[in-house]
């Protein structure tokens, strides 16, 4: 017998609405800008709520931010918070460029939002985030407003210069103390009773008082900043090293390094700055100035000593300056030159570093003087390279270039050789004597002279390593590695000097030094 079974019909189930959001930006808050942001709210409002098939989830609106800067858009932020938190399916905005101007920012916004479910929406250019060519179309599109928003900086920054060169000024800051900028005469105005602490705070500074007691005697005082908090050393030294106070302005002291990420930066010398003397009435005169400077300079000196080889260095493997650098080993104080790339964190540098001392010896080398004379080196040497190899460059002024060897005589591990053809042939000049070699173990050959022995004798000449005289030796005969051959051939004899220098005698008469630094 048929079995029959009844089917019920199956309830169709309602489509459930979409949460829509319209994401709206304006980027100057100026009244024309401000009532087209209200238009878009209106017209997004509208457009939601008339869409049976859509719940409507609100209009979010930043007005007078960048859309280079995702960090800076607060209800941006608020609204990425809320698709988080599952209000918000679909995000309708105008487009690419009201979104984010910046490529790699609107493509993570974009994608991270496709992970969780919620759509974007870009009316202008047509292109839905969850369609196949979305994300394709969004990169093209979005370098296009990238490219499109730098130009507008470049062009940004053209009108500014022009604006400088041609001394118009125009201020960020409206009040400064003892300052109020007038729109209508475009300079600054002396406010009497802040100029008088303003004239107060620079006398100390000349008297030479700390700026952290300039600052504890102005909240003393009563005296607070523009916006109405204590004084601190930092404020105060912005505004001792402020050149408004004598009538001047100093424009371009900062710039934008790059305009999607809107990086502002000290002015090191990548741009032309604009100094425009005598815009102003001054609250201190040129000759108080004129001490305020000196007085600078001095502080400065003692904070940052600059010695004869200050800025005179540079490093020839990567190309930073050589800094000073004293320390202490064993109660004894040791002053060494050193890249300042080893001083740097997250940096290092091979280059070869040298005790002052060493370096004055190289430099009387050099120059050719008896002894390092400070006057002769800033007058001749313009500047110094320490090149990879451990050997100084010197550049000289009119042109010239002297190359010193570094023969590397003190590796960090010492270095055995045995050189027979030195047997007999160093001579000490302070007793007479001849050097003799000792070996120790085959781990330590070095050469000294044989008055230290003697009974009745004293000698307290120099002792060379066996590897350090055949470096020399070698630099003397003009090889890159010691011969013995040519050594036994040409050299008669070699005199350690008093002073530790070797006096090298060729069979031919000719004598030649060796300066030791």
């Amino acid at each position: 017998m048929r079995k029959i079974t009844r089917l019920e019909p199956k309830k169709t189930a309602l489509p459930t609405r979409k949460k829509v959001a319209a994401y709206a930006r304006v980027s100057k808050d100026t009244e024309r800008l401000l009532h087209s942001a209200s238009a878009q709210v209106s017209y997004y409002s509208e457009l939601i709520q008339k869409n049976p098939e859509w719940e409507y989830a609100g209009v979010y609106v930043d007005c007078g931010i960048t859309g280079t800067l995702t960090y800076k858009r607060d209800e941006f932020k608020r609204m990425l918070t809320d698709c988080e938190a599952g209000k918000i399916d679909i995000i309708l905005t105008k487009s690419i460029s009201r979104f984010a101007r910046n490529t790699v920012d609107l493509l993570e916004t974009v994608r991270h939002l496709k992970s969780i479910g919620v759509e974007v929406r870009f009316e202008k250019e047509g292109i839905h985030s969850f369609s196949e060519d979305g994300e394709l179309m969004l990169s093209l599109l979005a370098s296009f407003a990238q490219e499109e928003s730098r130009s507008i900086s470049e062009n940004v920054k053209w009108g500014i210069h022009k604006r400088f060169k041609s001394g118009e000024i125009g201020v960020a800051n409206k009040h400064i103390l003892g300052y109020q900028y007038d729109e209508e005469q475009k300079k600054y105005i002396i406010i009497p009773e802040e100029a008088e602490s303003v004239r107060w705070m620079f006398q100390m500074y000349i008297d030479g008082v700390t700026l952290r007691d300039i600052a504890d005697n102005l909240n003393n005082a009563g005296i607070c900043t523009i916006l109405g908090n204590d004084f601190q050393e930092a404020s105060v030294r912005q505004l001792i090293f402020n050149e408004v106070y004598a009538g001047d302005i100093r424009r371009q002291k900062c710039y934008v390094s790059d305009p999607i990420k809107k990086d502002k930066v000290p002015n090191r010398g990548e741009l032309p700055q604009y100094y425009m003397a005598d815009c102003h009435e001054a609250i201190i005169d040129r000759d108080t100035y004129a001490k305020v400077k000196a007085e600078m300079e001095r502080r400065a000196s003692l904070l940052n000593p600059t010695y004869c080889f200050t800025k005179k260095i540079r490093c020839g493997t990567c190309g930073a300056q050589f800094t000073r650098k004293k320390g202490k080993v064993r109660g004894k104080t040791y002053v060494h030159w050193i890249c300042r790339s080893k001083k740097e964190t997250g940096m290092t540098c091979s280059s070869v570093n040298f005790s002052e001392e060493e370096l004055k010896n190289i430099c009387a080398d050099v120059l050719e003087t008896d002894s390092f004379d400070e006057e002769i080196f800033e007058s001749r040497v313009k500047d110094i390279i320490v090149l990879k190899n451990g050997d100084i460059e010197f550049h000289l002024v009119g042109g010239e270039t002297r190359r010193w060897k570094n023969l590397h005589l003190n590796p960090p591990r010492h270095k055995v050789t045995l050189t027979d053809a030195f047997q007999g042939k160093i001579r000490c000049a302070k007793c007479g004597n001849t050097y003799h070699r000792v070996n120790s173990a085959n781990k330590w050959v070095y050469w000294y002279c044989m008055g230290k022995k003697k009974k009745g004798m004293t000698c307290d000449n120099i002792n060379y390593t066996d590897f350090q005289l055949r470096q020399i030796t070698a630099h003397i005969l003009g090889l890159e590695d010691f011969d013995e051959q040519v050594f036994s051939e040409q050299i008669e004899g070699i005199t350690v000097l008093e002073d530790g220098n070797l006096k090298y005698h060729f069979y031919k008469g000719r004598t030649e030094r060796w300066q030791r630094v």
